[in-house]
């Protein structure tokens, strides 16, 4: 009886940190193709490179880095990094890039 209680709750556990991961996903997405927006640059792709728990200033939770890609001018690629505390964007991190020829 009570293994089945903590089985259960264990269940339901892992699949919160499964829908909470998906979430910090889609908003890690929103934010790279906003960025790209801002500075005009085509949003290419987006991948998780790994997660970590972690206490930042006065907030603790799962810190994620995020690598997406973009190109500035349709030639080249570009790969810049986005890090996610639990919901929040952290930083955005990009390389030197080449400005489009107007």
């Amino acid at each position: 009886m009570l293994s089945d209680a903590l089985l259960l709750i264990a269940v339901a556990f892992i699949g919160l940190l499964f829908w909470q991961g998906r979430r910090q996903a889609e908003l890690a997405r929103v934010h790279a193709q906003r960025y790209c927006q801002q500075y005009q640059l085509q949003f290419l792709d987006i991948a998780w490179q790994g997660g970590k728990l972690s206490k930042a200033g006065r907030h603790f939770g799962w810190l994620s880095r995020y690598q997406f890609a973009f190109s500035s001018d349709r030639e080249h690629r570009y790969e810049g990094e986005i890090t996610m505390l639990n919901l929040r964007l952290q930083k955005v991190d990009t390389p030197v890039y080449r400005l489009p020829e107007d």
